[in-house]
């Protein structure tokens, strides 16, 4: 049997039963189910079935005789029925695109076109941070961000952990967490050699990347989009990772 032909008859829907036993019909022009079994090579237990089937999608005929025959439905019933089920490939296909056009646009929203991003204020940093957050995939690196900050990113950083994401902590070289045991039963944490850091980072998937700085009446943060640029901070940040103590 022709093999393009077969995988043509699958793309529009029918099983691999359904179009070796159609082709039979068609090369046969009319023939009884023994023969189409044979012809098909469909196990005779299930020619009738696929038949039956066949008959109710309009695909063949039935000429009521003993026992039964089958030939193909009229010409421009197939080619109708054809014509049909491409405008409905076509529908899905522009539905499947738009539902993933409309996703990317959301990313598109957070990654703009300029290199880098000041983001003013707490609320607005945190909506930024937990954004990021929730997009990652594989790994997350929090570096040098205060206790209350992560106290508040604590929620979101179990998620990520949940979804199979390794979430890495470093802290500051004297920064005191009261739940520093629970924290690192859930994260991999190690304690960088800087005390008063003048800034911390985040880094996602090596994608998004935030410069966070931090007082104590707020927090503001640079967002970096250049993607060489943040290729070299995800080197450097790595490197700090490795050349920081584990606790």
């Amino acid at each position: 049997m022709e093999e393009n032909i077969l995988n043509a008859l699958k793309t529009f829907g029918l099983t691999d039963y359904e179009a070796k036993v159609y082709y039979a019909v068609c090369v046969s022009e009319i023939s009884s189910a023994t023969d189409l079994s044979k012809l098909s090579k469909v196990p005779r237990a299930r020619i009738y079935d696929i038949l039956s089937t066949l008959a109710r999608k309009g695909w063949v005929n039935i000429i009521e005789e003993r026992p039964a025959i089958y030939k193909p439905a009229n010409f421009n019933i197939i080619k109708k029925k054809l014509e049909e089920e491409e405008n409905k490939l076509k529908k899905a296909k522009t539905e499947i695109l738009e539902e993933i056009e409309a996703h990317s646009k959301k990313d598109e929203e957070i990654i703009s076109e300029a290199a880098q991003e000041l983001i003013l204020g707490e609320k607005n940093v945190l909506k930024l941070i937990k954004t990021f957050i929730s997009k990652a995939k594989s790994e997350l690196i929090l570096n040098y961000i205060s206790t209350s900050l992560l106290d508040k990113l604590i929620p979101d950083l179990e998620s990520a952990k949940k979804k199979k994401v390794t979430v890495k902590l470093i802290l500051s070289s004297k920064q005191k967490v009261p739940t520093l045991r629970s924290i690192k039963k859930s994260f991999e944490v190690r304690r960088g050699i800087e005390e008063k850091p003048a800034h911390g980072n985040l880094l996602v998937d090596k994608k998004y990347f935030t410069n966070l700085f931090e007082s104590k009446d707020n927090i503001n943060a640079v967002a970096i989009y250049y993607k060489k640029c943040i290729f070299c901070l995800s080197a450097w940040l790595n490197r700090e990772w490795e050349e920081n103590r584990k606790i």
